[in-house]
């Protein structure tokens, strides 16, 4: 599904009136008339019913206009605030209000913020409040008489549905500058925008509708750069086996991982790529460690490899790795390695050496901190999965930085060193070098413990050695690791969840993806 940032939609705006000829006028009826459409199938039959509709001064408020002599024509008892003078709205908001004025609906011009305080009392045992008065097209924290609305609004506990979005969030961010009005329910038009999908703005929006006003489907998407992720970006030709495959048709994979201590990052990372049908997995370890992974995994195979005095991957292992990745489709780098100053170089080299697909995470991507560089010189397929603090040594920028607009920081990184780039977190972002971003809309907060990034490297392997891009692997693989954390939280209870429970729910959630695609 695209998703819309705010200058997208005011370009498909745009066009749908100049180019196609739509009245704008005939755009704010259609949303209007979506939004109470939307109230009677969410809420109730509306005859009878007390409800407010605050609006603001620009078009937003207009459709809260259409919302109000659409709701008064169906019986409603309806009361209008209007955030500033009737003499200054404009254009086909003007028009709206000289329409609901002549109708007889109450309008009420709310100047000071004493007006809006002193609707507390009145406005108690309201049944519904439609918020209608800041669009896509704000920007900072509300202020004023505005932001005294949203305390009002939220403190009532009313039932609330916003028109567009909840005014106080940034459409594009998802960020909440101050306050925002905590909404029951969205109806947006045309399309979802991108702020719904991204906190904090995910926790004020409530159930998404997305109505229809009259502008083609079609129109504008090819300049639509973001997508939300569902089940139909897992390859359907991973889901069906020809009867006679074998392992070797489902790819080799090289895993180099592991240190001492981390062994566990190592494990999780093999077995969740055996998980998603990686066809060989052999993981490549110091060689102290060999003994502890040989008893600790039995499907996967191990390889030795040269180790420091710290018990890390030594520089030394290089030419044996360049060797063993000549008969494997992919090579995953990076859990438990640590940041030992000769395992850092190793992973340089094997970045600038290796010509097989390459996922790069955790301490290996920690190697590369201020020398991106070193990535975009690399010719051969390269995804890398930062967390928001490795995206910050990356980038060279502070982690709040990076959290307030995930979607611009991947895309830069992506763009900078010309690769596909899995930003971490609640909601992951990925990104490709042209710009193109998708939102994943699995997972939940159980797992945020340790390992869960492990297992999605393993993952995201574990789908790439099997043929598919590095870009579909990584989609594929964000969407099925948030779902089977998902279905993990549901029969553990999120605050038990672990890693290894996320691999252990990986086939039913193998099986709703596929009974999806049926």
């Amino acid at each position: 599904m695209k998703i819309v940032s705010a200058e997208e939609m005011r370009g498909i705006d745009a066009e749908a009136i100049k180019k196609l000829k739509i009245p704008s006028i005939v755009l704010m009826e259609n949303a209007g008339l979506g939004v109470t459409q939307v109230i009677e199938k969410e809420y109730f039959p509306v005859g009878g019913r007390s409800i407010s509709v605050f609006c603001g001064p620009g078009n937003n408020g207009g459709d809260g206009m259409v919302v109000a002599r659409h709701l008064f024509n169906r019986d409603a008892r309806v009361r209008v605030f209007l955030l500033t003078e009737k003499s200054k709205i404009r254009g086909d908001a003007a028009t709206n209000l000289e329409i609901i004025l002549n109708m007889g609906i109450s309008v009420k011009e709310l100047l000071l913020v004493k007006h809006v305080r002193d609707l507390r009392k009145e406005l108690i045992s309201e049944d519904l409040i439609v918020d209608a008065i800041l669009g896509t097209g704000s920007r900072g924290a509300p202020r004023g008489l505005i932001k005294e609305a949203i305390s009002l609004i939220n403190e009532l506990k009313t039932p609330t549905i916003s028109v567009d979005l909840p005014t106080g969030i940034d459409a594009d961010t998802g960020q909440v500058e101050g306050r925002a009005v905590q909404a029951d329910c969205t109806v947006t038009f045309a399309h979802p925008k991108r702020g719904f999908y991204l906190y904090p703005g995910m926790d004020y929006t409530g159930k998404i509708v997305v109505v229809d006003i009259g502008i083609p489907k079609n129109l504008g998407v090819e300049e639509i750069k973001c997508h939300l992720i569902s089940s139909r970006d897992f390859p359907r030709e991973l889901l069906y086996r020809k009867l006679s495959s074998h392992k070797g048709n489902f790819g080799h994979l090289l895993i180099l991982a592991g240190s001492e201590g981390m062994t566990g990052a190592a494990s999780l990372a093999a077995l969740a790529s055996l998980r998603v049908g990686a066809g060989l997995v052999t993981l490549g370890i110091p060689k102290s460690l060999n003994e502890i992974l040989e008893i600790k995994l039995t499907e996967v195979m191990t390889l030795p490899l040269d180790e420091t005095p710290g018990k890390t991957l030594s520089l030394k292992a290089l030419g044996r790795i360049k060797e063993f990745a000549q008969k494997c489709r992919a090579v995953a780098i990076g859990p438990g390695i640590s940041r030992n100053d000769s395992t850092k170089q190793l992973v340089k080299r094997v970045i600038a050496e290796l010509e097989v697909p390459i996922i790069l995470d955790a301490d290996g991507i920690s190697a590369f901190a201020g020398e991106n560089s070193l990535l975009r010189q690399r010719k051969a397929p390269l995804v890398i999965t930062p967390h928001p603090g490795e995206m910050s040594r990356l980038l060279q920028l502070s982690t709040d930085r990076i959290q307030n607009d995930r979607i611009k920081a991947a895309t830069t990184l992506a763009k900078e060193i010309g690769k596909v780039v899995v930003l971490k977190g609640a909601r992951s972002i990925i990104a490709d070098r042209e710009g193109e971003v998708w939102i994943n809309p699995t997972g939940n907060p159980g797992m945020a413990s340790g390992g869960t990034g492990d297992v999605l490297t393993g993952m995201i392997a574990g789908l790439m050695v099997q043929g598919i891009s590095p870009l579909l692997a990584a989609r594929a693989g964000v969407y099925l690791h948030g779902l089977a954390g998902d279905i993990a939280a549901r029969r553990r209870e999120e605050l038990s969840l672990v890693a290894h429970d996320i691999i252990e729910s990986l086939p039913e959630a193998i099986r709703r993806v596929k009974s999806e695609h049926s």
